[in-house]
């Protein structure tokens, strides 16, 4: 009935017998610099402990954005010292307002050092892209790839920072789940998962959606509730650095569809500016196929989200409607 318990133990008070690993929850002060850099150090003095801060929304992360900036992005590189430390940012646009919603994942993926230019080479070790990165940033769409994107991150025979945007309504939304085969032995992290097998033929497919996080359960409500059966949906689960190889896959199955990037933040912010080029090249250099990338999500914007709830509701709307239309009928 407590799971928590399950994962807690020390010498003075066993809770399982047979239990190997320590689970220590400790509340701090709201200094998001403080906290955070201490984590950091802790990360760094203890590479075999997984080590988690959190933000209490995203947004506040950029407090600590003297920590991200000078040291995290960067400490490998600067004084070759590898750090594992998990960043928590609760990222999601569920009508919190401007100061409730943002990670601002766009400034962490201008500081990824992955050339958008170059497809890395294939090997059977996918790891290797990622040790020649600076650092992992994730949004996560099911508990299983969360629980996997946590165990390779202390599993490794290396340590890299690794960013976790992830909302918080995915904690009670119902469609949110993981058969229980997707944590045992065979199982692993997703960079990206697959859209589901079509109801009509993959040369058939019009469409094809890449998305990440929690607006790809919105995405499949609408498109189940219009009946629309030749637009597939694929969910990039890892953003940076960027799984060429793994969408190039994707982009295979679907040869005659258009494509398209679908994200509920503005266009100037979210993983947009990130993935649009890497996306050109896997086309152009990966499958040799000279199309656009069509983008769907909210317009430019200073503020990273509105807070009245009409324009909110609004701002889906017109998306949503948006990635149904076909180029042949979308202004763009």
């Amino acid at each position: 009935p407590y799971p928590l318990c399950a994962l807690a133990v020390s010498d003075e008070r066993p809770n399982i017998e047979g239990a190997k690993a320590e689970f220590v929850i400790n509340n701090s002060n709201l200094s998001e610099y403080g906290v955070c850099g201490f984590e950091l150090g802790y990360s760094l003095e203890n590479p075999n402990s997984l080590v988690l801060w959190e933000a209490q929304f995203g947004d506040f992360a950029n407090g600590a954005q003297i920590i991200f900036d000078q040291f995290l992005s960067s400490c490998e590189s600067k004084w070759l010292r590898q750090c594992g430390l998990v960043v928590l940012m609760p990222h999601g646009y569920e009508g919190g307002g401007p100061e409730h919603s943002s990670c601002r994942m766009e400034r962490f993926l201008q500081m990824t050092d992955d050339d958008p230019s170059v497809i890395p080479e294939k090997n059977g070790h996918t790891q290797i892209q990622i040790q020649r990165c600076n650092w992992q940033f994730i949004n996560c769409s099911t508990p299983a790839n969360y629980f996997h994107a946590l165990r390779r991150q202390v599993k490794r025979n290396f340590r890299k920072p690794l960013l976790v945007a992830s909302p918080k309504s995915l904690l009670k939304l119902r469609q949110c789940v993981s058969p229980k085969e997707d944590f045992l032995e065979g199982s692993s992290f997703k960079r990206v998962i697959p859209a589901n097998e079509m109801a009509c033929a993959a040369e058939s497919v019009r469409r094809h959606i890449f998305c990440t996080g929690k607006i790809y359960y919105e995405l499949i409500a609408e498109l189940e509730m219009k009946g629309i059966d030749h637009i597939a949906v694929s969910r990039l689960e890892q953003i940076a650095p960027f799984p060429f190889d793994t969408v190039q896959e994707e982009l295979e199955r679907f040869p005659n569809a258009e494509l398209m990037w679908v994200q509920e933040e503005p266009k100037n912010m979210g993983a947009w500016a990130y993935v649009q080029p890497r996306f050109y090249t896997t086309l152009l250099r990966g499958i040799q196929r000279d199309i656009p990338v069509l983008y769907a999500g909210r317009k430019v914007n200073p503020s990273p989200a509105t807070g009245f709830p009409k324009q909110h509701k609004a701002e889906i709307e017109e998306f949503m409607e948006r990635s149904k239309q076909l180029l042949n009928s979308s202004m763009n």
